[in-house]
């Protein structure tokens, strides 16, 4: 009696993999085919699309804290993406820990949003952490994520120390005069941030004199209130 043939995905051919790749976006092939076995994973990583993607777009997908968690470990193994857009999604806090983790280790990246997100202040710290040892961000966006005004505090000592960040969105947040005081003293040593966007926030009028005072010191920098 001839022995059954028990499929293994440990066997599977490459040139069906591909097929199955073929008919999956970008989402479902980070989501859904890495890191289900080594073999799969080879074969991901010689696929055209996966080696091309350097932009994921994720506008608007439900994106929770356990599903980011994939794409952050895929960005800690592809040393190809330069944009990440995660706006409107759900990832938190947590979330946001989980991508700092990959920011880490990842020396590629340019663009990152993860504008309405609700990661708020710890999510904020996260970040920050994450980003101490990075040298090609340039554009970070936060915008519409319930940051008050230790968001700020923690966002001042990564302006003191980062090179390369050109561009930090934070409109639509609850930050008050109170946070934007330590933004002023950041401001005051980096010289390397061309725009803060801080509309929709709620700033008194020292708040909005302080930041004009960075100017004389900043004056390249582009102050949107």
């Amino acid at each position: 009696m001839a022995e059954k043939f028990i499929p293994s995905l440990h066997t599977i051919p490459a040139e069906l993999i591909y097929r199955i790749l073929n008919n999956l976006s970008d989402y479902s092939i980070l989501y859904s085919m890495r890191n289900v076995c080594a073999h799969i994973n080879t074969i991901t990583d010689n696929y055209y699309r996966y080696q091309t993607l350097t932009v994921l777009n994720l506008r608007h997908d439900k994106i929770t804290p356990d599903k980011i968690q994939h794409f952050a470990d895929a960005l800690q193994q592809n040393q190809k993406f330069t944009t990440l857009f995660f706006h409107n999604n759900q990832i938190g806090s947590q979330g946001a820990k989980y991508l700092a983790n990959a920011l880490r280790q990842n020396q590629t990246l340019t663009t990152l949003d993860l504008w309405d997100n609700q990661i708020g202040d710890q999510g904020v710290k996260h970040l920050v952490n994450g980003l101490q040892q990075n040298k090609t961000l340039t554009t970070l966006e936060i915008g519409n994520n319930a940051i008050c005004d230790k968001g700020p505090a923690h966002l001042l000592h990564l302006l003191l120390k980062n090179t390369t960040l050109l561009r930090l969105h934070l409109s639509h947040n609850q930050i008050t005069g109170i946070g934007v005081q330590y933004l002023a003293v950041a401001l005051q040593h980096n010289k390397t941030l061309v725009t803060l966007d801080l509309r929709f926030n709620p700033i008194d009028d020292i708040g909005r004199k302080e930041l004009a005072k960075t100017r004389q010191d900043n004056p390249q920098i582009e102050l949107i209130l």
